[in-house]
């Protein structure tokens, strides 16, 4: 009987967690709410459920599950007003922490606890991008809007000084005092550990052929994978023979194959589409690449870094990347900069060897730490 009630009152005693994504997506926000609710489930005092607003997808994205995380659902596609099929499940518990990372779902949290919907001792919103270097007009002015519900959190995360800059530009003047920047979490022991996996024989093919850059993202404009095909032509012209792999999903697929072979360069781009496991690409690749106009903090290279990718070359598209030692950044947008920065890359050799600080400095655990109000990183 003893030991049924300390078992009962083990249970009992557990904290809630909640970290509410609108669909089981692979992203660099969906990244970040994965790895706080495994962090956190990892940890025996908590109990973690992620409230995904809409349906259960056939295939599931994220993190798989069996890790101690509980999963909820709600209908449809995740999109606007689907934050509303989480007032059933918020209604039922009262939570010690509520987590989210996306602005629509950020400013229903805090509206839903200031009108007592969401109960709970900890609300943590995280925003996901500069949206208003992203976007104008109507929906710049939307975004205005729901930033001016913000109030009731009781930490706003940025993730890096620029980010929190522009934030100041449209959040309530209330909520200044509550602005963090943690840099995003990487967890960089996982990521090593898939990257050892061997490639299939049609990849092994490929990167025994010539050296390849790696770019990795949806197929977007923000993303603007056409500029990657542009630095592929530089770099062959004044580099020699290299290829290009580029790994994502996304509406711009038929126009970059097009695109690719109207430069001539079909037999040169590997587009190889979503893949569950990109890591060992990133480990077999000479070089990788971004080309985003804009990101947040653009997490693929922190995965590229924690594979040991030999070099590392981003335009400038967001605030504090002077922080990762060893990547080089492109002076430019273009793509004849982007090519400099590739064999300036490529000619000083493998920088590897300089990733582990800023690796060290974002784990998990030291994230979720500073999410729960510790003021340094375990």
């Amino acid at each position: 009987m003893r030991s049924q009630r300390s078992i009962l009152d083990s249970s009992v005693c557990k904290r809630l967690a909640l970290v509410a994504i609108p669909l089981e997506l692979t992203g660099g926000a969906e990244t970040v709410l994965n790895l706080v609710a495994h962090e956190l489930a990892s940890r025996s005092e908590w109990d973690v459920e992620i409230a995904v607003l809409g349906r259960q997808l056939k295939e599931q994205i994220v993190e798989p599950k069996g890790s101690g995380v509980r999963f909820s659902y709600g209908y449809g596609g995740g999109k606007i007003l689907s934050e509303f099929f989480l007032v059933p499940r918020l209604v039922r518990r009262r939570y010690d922490l509520v987590f989210s990372s996306h602005t629509r779902v950020n400013s229903f949290l805090a509206a839903a606890r200031t009108f007592g919907v969401v109960r709970t001792s900890r609300l943590v919103a995280r925003e996901s991008t500069v949206l208003l270097d992203r976007f104008a007009g109507v929906r710049a002015l939307a975004y205005r809007m729901l930033y001016s519900t913000y109030g009731s959190q009781d930490m706003i995360v940025a993730q890096t000084d620029y980010m929190k800059s522009k934030l100041i530009n449209v959040l309530p003047q209330r909520v200044f005092g509550k602005l963090s920047v943690i840099p995003n979490p990487v967890d960089a022991e996982s990521i090593a550990a898939k990257s050892v996996h061997e490639l299939t024989e049609q990849d092994a093919k490929i990167f025994a052929e010539r050296p390849q850059i790696v770019w990795c993202g949806r197929l977007i404009d923000v993303k603007r994978p056409k500029i990657a095909i542009d630095v592929l032509a530089e770099l062959r012209k004044n580099a020699g023979d290299f290829g290009l792999t580029m790994i994502g999903s996304g509406p711009m697929d038929a126009e970059l194959r097009v695109y690719a072979r109207e430069l001539g360069l079909a037999a040169y781009v590997n587009l190889t589409g979503q893949r569950d496991n990109p890591f060992p690409l990133f480990r077999a690749a000479r070089a990788g690449l971004l080309t985003s106009i804009s990101e947040g903090f653009p997490n693929v290279i922190l995965e590229m870094m924690a594979c040991g990718v030999a070099g590392i070359v981003t335009t400038p598209c967001a605030g504090d990347l002077h922080l990762l030692q060893g990547i080089e950044i492109a002076a430019e947008f273009g793509a004849a900069e982007l090519a400099s920065a590739l064999m300036r890359v490529i000619e000083t050799g493998d920088r590897s060897t300089h990733y582990g600080k800023a690796l060290a400095l974002r784990s998990p655990r030291a994230f979720v730490d500073r999410l729960l109000g510790k003021d340094r990183p375990a």
